[in-house]
């Protein structure tokens, strides 16, 4: 695959994320999907995996537009030809691999004489590291040579906001009111320590890195695995037009840092400063949400503990 030159080399790739869609206004899922979607213009088909989730209900839902697609190609044209399979929740990264092992079999028996296809898998958070924390550990296990995007906005946000295991520290939900006191699943680790071939956690909202990390997990020879932070507008009840400020505080805090490692090869920090006194307070970040309203408040326009909760702040 011609490796990425330039951040306008990828703006200037025709997106498989087409209008349509019924995201909330200012999704980050939404931002996510445009650079999948361009990135993946790349010479070859794509097939787009999707567990049921934010992301599927509001791009495939039945009768709404169908959001996925590159126009009007003749039927030759097999490199602009896109495949989108939906499944339930958990399943998308063993269905992606099935599309792999698929593709693998026409390729041997000379069925298959385009270049090999991306196969793309794209969960939630609840999806994949909850419900389907099975289906895609033994996906990495197994080395199938599939993309798969996490979107992580710490709730089960398709089914009413209840509480993933990604959730922050006393994080509110509609399941667990004033949240738990638990630290929340070390997912990056898991996806290392398992043997992914790529692991990253990059926010769309710092959209050139982003559009690295897509690539070199398209490029990955083994099992990409992309978690990608993503305030929810309605679940984590913050005021319209914050949602990629919260993105970058995010990362800036050190809470969810950006992040890439290849196998065998040192990580890579990104947009986080290792010197924890020089990144902003993570009660910036928290006193934006509500759902942390009865953690941390603002005073005289600086955000602080509510009293009596210093502790579980710290």
């Amino acid at each position: 695959m011609k490796p990425l030159a330039t951040f306008k080399d990828h703006a200037m790739r025709e997106n498989a994320f087409r209008e349509g869609h019924t995201l909330c206004p200012g999704c980050m899922e939404a931002v996510t999907f445009n650079s999948i979607g361009r990135a993946t213009d790349n010479g070859k088909k794509s097939v787009f995996v999707f567990g049921t989730s934010c992301g599927e209900v509001s791009t495939l839902m039945y009768p709404n537009v169908v959001a996925w697609g590159r126009g009007a190609h003749e039927p030759a044209a097999i490199d602009k030809s896109v495949g989108v399979i939906h499944n339930v929740f958990e399943s998308a990264p063993t269905v992606a691999e099935a599309v792999r092992d698929t593709a693998s079999v026409l390729e041997d028996l000379g069925a298959w004489k385009s270049t090999s296809p991306n196969v793309v898998a794209l969960s939630g958070d609840g999806g994949a590291l909850a419900i389907g924390l099975r289906s895609l550990l033994h996906t990495i296990y197994r080395r199938a040579r599939v993309a798969i995007f996490v979107n992580i906005n710490e709730v089960f946000a398709n089914t009413g906001f209840q509480y993933s295991p990604t959730a922050l520290p006393f994080a509110d939900s509609s399941s667990w009111p004033g949240g738990s006191a638990a630290d929340p699943i070390d997912h990056i680790g898991l996806a290392v320590v398992a043997g992914a071939g790529y692991v990253a956690q990059a926010s769309a909202a710092f959209a050139p890195l982003f559009a690295e990390v897509v690539d070199e997990a398209l490029a990955c020879e083994e099992t990409a695995v992309v978690f990608v932070p993503t305030p929810c507008i309605s679940g984590w009840k913050f005021e319209e037009g914050m949602t990629a400020d919260l993105a970058k505080l995010a990362s800036q805090t050190g809470l969810f840092p950006c992040f890439r490692k290849h196998k065998g090869k040192v990580g890579e920090l990104k947009h986080v400063v290792v010197d924890k006194a020089k990144r902003p307070r993570v009660e910036e970040f928290l006193a934006l949400q509500h759902r942390f309203d009865h953690l941390v408040k603002k005073v005289d326009g600086k955000a602080q503990a509510v009293a009596g909760r210093e502790a579980d702040l710290q």
